[in-house]
């Protein structure tokens, strides 16, 4: 793996200031901040411009390995934790915020903070059972939100999105209560593409590893179809957390009320907090060992619905991708398209070196195959799908094996 660098911008009024000590403390703050210790960072020449002086740190691969943690940490810090003033919650509260290391803010007060999500402790109750459920709030607006107010009234002003929490027992009434009690008029697509039903076995369906967990949405309406067992895979700490809530909650509700939904959930529903790529290999070489005992076998489907390309429309989304859009940064222009599909490449191959029967891709529905941009010349090396379901907004990509 080549060094990878960290470009460093000094005007030419600073010229001076960073040929001076300066240099060297701003090269030891960043490795600081960083996470990385000495010796595992090198300063290189300056480079002189025009109108600047460009400075590079050379980063070693096993600083960028060990840095990763650090890398992570960065980001957690810009979560919080709302204290409500429950003592019921406050417990669970300081626990959270112990666990994650994110600092806990009193109420009305995190808006007024540098932080951009916080993470909320919410009443929650299903019929007889009363519990809580974690939750997260977006505090910083959009892009795509503050294009829309801009149209609008001069006055007018961007509503602060409340906090949401994960249900994998939602209402019968609402939207995704229906769609997982199968009162979609038309059917699922999702199923279509998955065809649980042709992978029967003893476990009663397909075996499915959904690699891009998410919200666990598409997990929950999997699980509710024929499958035998679905495993959620998601590597973001938050997201992990507010999916280990919901299942928490859903194993409390099996057990306090006698309802097959929840229970049939409960039993097919379950969760891993890991790098998809990571966990894929890893289960490989679990299977070749015969060892491991989480899942003990190989999956029939694995299904990858990684965050789409960044939009170009304005249009809303709904909330729980704007929540996952603004947990991922993905839906601002990147320069790393590249970096992008270099990281779809390897996820598909990986879930195709897993998979059994077949894996099964959701794309935007104009969208290019994943791993692939119609802005580059396509690479042969990059699979295609054998064929595909058509949606009006979404497409299914499948890869027969």
């Amino acid at each position: 793996m080549p060094a990878k660098y960290l470009h460093i911008f000094c005007p030419m009024k600073l010229q001076t200031l960073f040929h001076s000590v300066a240099f060297v403390h701003c090269h030891a703050h960043l490795r600081s901040c960083l996470g990385f210790q000495s010796g595992m960072t090198q300063l290189r020449y300056p480079r002189q411009g025009k109108c600047a002086h460009s400075y590079f740190m050379t980063l070693s691969t096993s600083a960028l390995e060990d840095g990763q943690s650090a890398a992570s940490s960065l980001a957690v810090k810009k979560f919080c934790v709302n204290s409500s003033g429950n003592p019921a919650f406050g417990p669970i509260e300081e626990e959270i915020a112990s666990k994650y290391s994110i600092p806990t803010i009193p109420q009305g007060e995190t808006s007024e903070a540098s932080y951009t999500h916080c993470v909320h402790i919410l009443p929650y109750e299903y019929n007889l059972v009363k519990s809580y459920a974690v939750g997260i709030q977006p505090l910083e607006t959009s892009s795509s939100d503050r294009r829309r107010a801009n149209r609008k009234k001069k006055n007018s002003k961007v509503t602060q999105m409340q906090p949401t929490f994960i249900d994998f027992c939602p209402p019968l009434n609402s939207n995704l209560g229906k769609r997982v009690g199968g009162q979609r008029q038309g059917g699922e697509m999702l199923l279509k593409a998955v065809a649980p039903a042709k992978y029967k076995n003893e476990k009663g369906g397909a075996i499915v590893y959904d690699l891009t967990a998410g919200f666990g949405q598409d997990s929950m309406i999997l699980a509710a179809g024929m499958t035998g067992q679905v495993h959620m895979v998601e590597r973001d700490p938050i997201v992990a957390l507010l999916l280990k809530d919901a299942m928490r909650r859903l194993h409390l509700i099996a057990e306090e009320i006698d309802e097959n939904r929840c229970s049939s959930l409960n039993e097919k529903l379950f969760l891993h907090e890991n790098d998809a790529v990571n966990f894929c290999r890893k289960r490989l070489v679990d299977l070749n060992d015969k060892s491991g005992d989480d899942c003990a076998e190989a999956p029939d489907v694995c299904y990858l619905d990684p965050m789409f390309p960044p939009r170009t429309k304005s249009a809303a989304v709904k909330k729980n991708m704007q929540i996952l859009h603004g947990l991922f940064h993905t839906n601002e222009e990147s320069d790393k398209d590249n970096e992008r599909w270099q990281q779809e490449q390897e996820l598909l191959n990986e879930a195709l070196a897993l998979a059994k029967s077949r894996v099964v891709v959701k794309r935007p529905v104009n969208a290019p195959p994943l791993g692939t941009s119609t802005d580059v010349p396509y690479d042969m090396s990059v699979p295609l799908p054998s064929f595909e379901l058509k949606g009006s907004i979404n497409r299914f990509d499948i890869y027969m094996l």
